[in-house]
């Protein structure tokens, strides 16, 4: 499938792994800075790209990863979707459900794939707790996250009509995951405010959050930017009837898995490798399901409109630390 990727932060990952998967032919890439576009296409072996419409004429491509930032995703979705081309588009999916909404209704009317890069589905410890969470495990009771990444100095990312800061751009993870492994947020407490951030005043840069699930799991939240890159990680503990569970590792990469079974009172453990091609195993994934969804009209594993859940629940922990309301999520 001839793929194309515009945006080339995150989006250079997505040009490097296209140009290793027998299935895709990388026909270009695209982005503003021209000395990064040259760099990203002479590594991938393509052609560079600074004008967006460009690249789309001359390269043809049948799908485009979108991975620049948030509050462009619905305009130039609109405009891949209305020449009918497929859209695989980074997180956040936009700003607003209004805009998720909009960009799905655009894919749905022109028949393209939309498929949200919510890559942490694809990573082999949300697999294990898919796996096991209802099963044998039994059923999920209570649960605490830990999610924050470094220092982000870009000031799209703090824009509310952008990348709305850390509990949006960073944290939509959070709640896509637990989404995917518990179920669906039925009402967010939250409490926070701007600690570390004084550039950027109104914007909220850690939260705690208290969710309520609709299978009665009750579970809480650490998010936002309250650590340093340099040992920045995450924890997630989640107690189910059955079992208890606990992942932990690096930022974006928990690399162990320890699991007691109530009846056994032995722990266990899963490790996970993130050396070499490892590193980038969910990107594969998630680009080989998005290939997949195009060319045969399967549903993608994300859906824009189950991203644009995700979205809601963030903009509603920002409302509850707002407002200091409990938010109900319908």
């Amino acid at each position: 499938m001839r793929l194309a990727v515009v945006g080339l932060g995150i989006g250079a990952v997505h040009a490097q792994v296209m140009a290793r998967m027998q299935q895709v032919d990388l026909v270009g890439v695209c982005d503003l800075d021209a000395a990064l576009a040259t760099r990203v296409a002479d590594e991938c072996g393509t052609r560079a790209y600074t004008d967006f419409a460009t690249m789309l004429e001359e390269a043809s491509p049948e799908g485009v990863s979108l991975c620049t930032n948030p509050k462009t995703h619905l305009p130039l979705g609109q405009e891949l979707a209305q020449r009918g081309i497929h859209v695989l588009c980074e997180k956040p999916m936009a700003p607003t459900v209004d805009q998720c909404l909009a960009l799905c209704e655009a894919c749905e009317q022109a028949n393209v794939t939309l498929m949200i890069a919510q890559k942490k589905r694809f990573t082999p410890a949300a697999a294990f707790l898919k796996e096991h969470v209802g099963g044998d495990f039994g059923k999920p009771v209570s649960l605490n996250y830990r999610y924050h990444p470094g220092q982000v100095p870009k000031h799209w990312f703090w824009q509310e009509d952008d990348g709305g800061g850390p509990i949006l751009e960073n944290a939509v993870h959070t709640f896509d995951t637990l989404r995917y492994i518990i179920g669906e947020i039925t009402a967010i407490r939250g409490i926070g405010g701007n600690f570390i951030t004084g550039e950027y005043p109104e914007q909220i840069d850690i939260a705690l959050g208290l969710l309520q699930f609709q299978g009665g799991c009750i579970g809480a939240v650490e998010l936002g930017t309250a650590t340093e890159w340099c040992v920045a990680d995450e924890e997630f503990f989640l107690a189910c009837e059955k079992a208890i569970v606990r992942w932990r590792g690096g930022f974006d990469r928990p690399s162990e898995i320890l699991y007691v079974y109530r009846d056994a009172q032995e722990p266990k453990t899963f490790t996970i490798d993130y050396d070499g091609a490892a590193g980038t195993r969910e990107f594969e994934a998630e680009i080989a399901n998005f290939v997949e969804c195009a060319q045969t009209g399967a549903t993608p594993f994300v859906t824009g409109r189950d991203a644009a859940r995700s979205i809601a629940c963030c903009l509603g922990l920002k409302r509850a630390v707002r407002e200091g309301i409990v938010v109900e999520l319908g």
